[in-house]
């Protein structure tokens, strides 16, 4: 095996263990100092250690779940969102057209005020 290839697989082992979580790594301790394992930088998991792997899964399977869950809350409250302004502008819409006949009933109301004052 070339240097390289010792060194490259040195840098994938080195950023496997860089991926522990705090109670996998906690895990890894309890078990070298329990003298499950031979020391924390062996590749070999005592019980400890795996026990502490699961439940940093677990909590990232939590974290991940909460994570979803407040973003399908922002979808709906994105969806609120939409809803009122599609209900503002269809009464807007109709404020507009009521202004308008209004105006129009006005004009007329008024061209027969001015018809009845003979001007």
């Amino acid at each position: 095996m070339t240097r390289a290839c010792v060194l490259g697989a040195f840098a994938a082992l080195a950023l496997l263990a860089g991926c522990d979580g705090p109670r996998e790594d906690a895990g890894e301790k309890a078990d070298a100092n329990a003298g499950v394992v031979s020391s924390e930088d062996t590749t070999a998991k005592g019980p400890a250690e795996r026990a502490g792997e699961a439940q940093d899964r677990v909590a990232r399977t939590a974290a991940d779940a909460r994570e979803a869950r407040a973003d399908a809350a922002e979808d709906q409250a994105d969806v609120v969102r939409s809803d009122a302004d599609r209900k503002a502008d269809a009464l807007e819409d109709q404020a507009k057209a009521a202004r308008a006949q209004a105006d129009s009933k006005a004009d007329a109301l008024d061209d027969r005020a001015a018809a009845t004052r003979g001007k």
